[in-house]
């Protein structure tokens, strides 16, 4: 029988407050800790992922509600920072091309995102498409100079 566990009522782990003792044990004879998220949510969490100290073991620090807005924001986040970039990236290659493309492509929203943002169809970031071609692109994917060659194909 595993010994009687190290009382950490009170104990505050991140958002989690420890509670009170639960009656499950790990395989390992670690007790789990009933404890409350400062959203009022409980979660039943294990005595050996209970730590404010970075180990490669994950700390549990939120309710699962919590870590998965948490990860969701987290997610959000870096796609804004991607797309920041692509779009830094999108007006030196477009001043890189002035005066060698259309100047109706220049005028063109940079990437995908931004072209949903406006409610436009297509894009021009200034890079070439895996055929080599530099044109616009759909929003949906594809360059529209391998979509026009695809077609007179078809025709032929």
């Amino acid at each position: 029988m595993p010994s009687k566990p190290r009382n950490r009522i009170g104990e505050i782990y991140g958002s989690l407050t420890v509670v009170r003792l639960s009656n499950r044990r790990t395989t390992s004879g670690n007790a789990f800790w009933w404890c409350r998220c400062i959203c009022g949510n409980e979660r039943e969490v294990p005595s050996d992922s209970l730590s404010n100290k970075i180990r490669k073991k994950k700390n549990i620090t939120e309710c699962k509600q919590c870590a998965k807005e948490l990860a969701i924001e987290g997610v959000c986040k870096k796609n804004d920072l991607q797309e920041e970039l692509r779009r830094k990236e999108a007006v030196k290659t477009r001043l890189a091309l002035t005066g060698k493309v259309p100047e109706d492509w220049l005028k063109l929203p940079m990437t995908d995102a931004h072209a949903r943002e406006l409610g436009e169809k297509h894009f021009f970031r200034g890079i070439q498409c895996l055929n080599g071609h530099l044109s616009p692109y759909r929003i949906n994917g594809g360059c529209l100079a391998c979509a026009k060659s695809n077609n007179q194909n078809l025709k032929h």
